[in-house]
């Protein structure tokens, strides 16, 4: 779903941001690259990235889910003639 989207890395040396697919934290347990600006070795620990991005699927997939059963009807509200006394 999000696998040709980059994430944006910042160099921790040269402060360089570098631009990473999501594909790569998805199959890899560790991302490993230089940096374009400074060309110092980045690893980046994936396991807190992807818990976030399947929270942010399964919220996704909720609201396709909400929005493909239609609006919802409102209960109707109680008027005064449908009360007997």
């Amino acid at each position: 779903m999000f696998d040709d989207e980059t994430v944006d890395i910042a160099c921790p040396k040269c402060g360089h941001k570098n631009s990473i697919l999501v594909r790569e934290f998805e199959e890899k347990v560790e991302a490993h690259f230089p940096c374009a600006g400074c060309r110092v070795g980045l690893k980046i620990d994936s396991g807190e990235f992807r818990e976030h991005l399947e929270r942010v699927k399964k919220e996704l997939e909720d609201l396709e889910r909400e929005a493909s059963q239609g609006p919802r009807r409102t209960a109707r509200r109680a008027r005064k003639g449908d009360f007997q006394i």
